[in-house]
């Protein structure tokens, strides 16, 4: 008998992290992974990457719109209707597991369709933290509902446990996102071009940035990003934000930004693989994206997490750590595209893995205990009473 897993994707970002987990999945005997994509997956005003997962010949038979708006109450709406999508949908294929990533407010949906239909829940990258805006909530909320944990690093594990979560329904297997870098060739300068618009080298600064949702003004911190940027004589890619309240606003602040510079481009969407060549490549990754500590230095970039949204994410030392202020911006550039610090972040090494946990996370999946054990979690224990020692279940350092 297999297991049907219900695999959730909502965005390129997570996709990133599920592509190769989801191949491990359909290729291991004992699990039968579904796809069910919602949110900027299936919204062509953000590319609808899920024409790419198709691509790659994968199958996407569930689709949920629900995106509408740039407000706070367009993405609360936005879950609702995302909430309503994912009860009918698991009622029509009443799945034995629901898979969901990270900390996107739409990941909320299916967790609670799932946590009231008594269908057990395995959240990826629990216990992480990004204190500058409502993710981080959000990452808690799914801890408290889901039954099963794959997490990145030690840290993470140790956090889960000071929740109250069981040990053995604590998993360490690194981020899943780096699996794409360690085992998928190089896509070449060419396929890369085609993808941006432009070269991209050893001269280009790519830029991340995405809404600050705790933030009175969410895109003030990314504004000061383009100002920082502003007079710096270098070819640049831009890639969109996030589908979050103040997405559309900071997006047309990018464009204008790009509009007046030849050799800019804003990008909608870059698959899994053809971001990793531009990680490959490029100069230094500019931003707020958790691409920045999860990724970055793995690929030897220097990069510039910039503001408080990531505040709290472990980061390798190939990352340098500013305030949203231009000044303070265009000083770690010139640091970070110095031949030393270039040559340092090569060697850097990431505290997320080391690109072998999409099969730790099938292994989980098909030895998982009966319904019934994973959905009856215990009292949460006191502080004093977990103690400090914790080994999670799989995984190394």
């Amino acid at each position: 008998m297999t297991l049907r897993v219900a695999v959730v994707t909502s965005s390129r970002a997570d996709w990133s992290h599920l592509r190769r987990p989801v191949a491990a999945f359909h290729a291991h005997p004992e699990l039968d992974p579904i796809l069910v994509a919602t949110a900027a997956m299936v919204d062509h005003e953000y590319g609808a990457a899920i024409a790419e997962v198709e691509g790659e010949g994968f199958e996407v038979p569930h689709r949920i719109p629900c995106l509408g708006g740039d407000r706070d109450v367009d993405m609360a709406a936005s879950g609702g209707r995302a909430q309503l999508g994912f009860a009918q949908c698991f009622a029509k294929m009443r799945p034995d597991v629901a898979l969901v990533t990270a900390d996107r407010f739409e990941m909320l949906a299916p967790a609670i369709a799932a946590m009231t239909m008594r269908i057990p829940i395995a959240h990826v990258e629990g216990g992480e933290a990004s204190l500058g805006v409502i993710d981080h909530a959000i990452r808690n909320a799914l801890t408290q509902l889901a039954s099963i944990h794959m997490v990145t690093t030690t840290e993470a594990a140790h956090r889960l446990r000071r929740m109250g979560e069981e040990p053995w329904r604590i998993h360490k297997v690194g981020a899943a996102s780096l699996d794409t870098f360690v085992h998928d060739p190089d896509v070449g300068d060419e396929a890369v071009f085609q993808a941006v618009g432009q070269p991209v080298d050893a001269s280009t600064i790519l830029v991340a940035v995405h809404p600050v949702t705790l933030d009175e003004d969410p895109i003030a911190q990314g504004r000061a990003v383009f100002t920082a940027l502003e007079n710096i004589d270098a070819p640049m890619v831009v890639c969109f934000p996030n589908a979050d309240a103040g997405g559309r606003a900071l997006r047309e602040v990018g464009a204008s930004f790009c509009a007046e510079r030849p050799n800019a481009t804003q990008v909608v969407n870059l698959p899994p693989r053809i971001w990793w060549g531009c990680l490959r490549r490029a100069s230094v990754l500019v931003g707020n994206s958790s691409s920045g500590v999860m990724e970055s230095t793995t690929a030897g970039l220097p990069a510039i997490d910039i503001g408080d949204r990531q505040e709290g994410r472990e980061r390798g030392a190939n990352v340098l750590s500013v305030p949203a202020d231009p000044s303070a911006i265009r000083t770690a550039l010139s640091t970070a595209q110095s031949d030393s610090f270039r040559a340092f972040s090569k060697e850097a090494k990431s505290l997320y893995g080391d690109g072998t946990a999409a099969m730790k996370m099938a292994q989980i999946l098909a030895d998982l205990p009966d319904r019934n054990t994973l959905l009856k979690k215990p009292v949460i224990p006191l502080l004093d009473e977990v103690g400090d020692v914790f080994n999670p279940t799989v995984g190394g350092d």
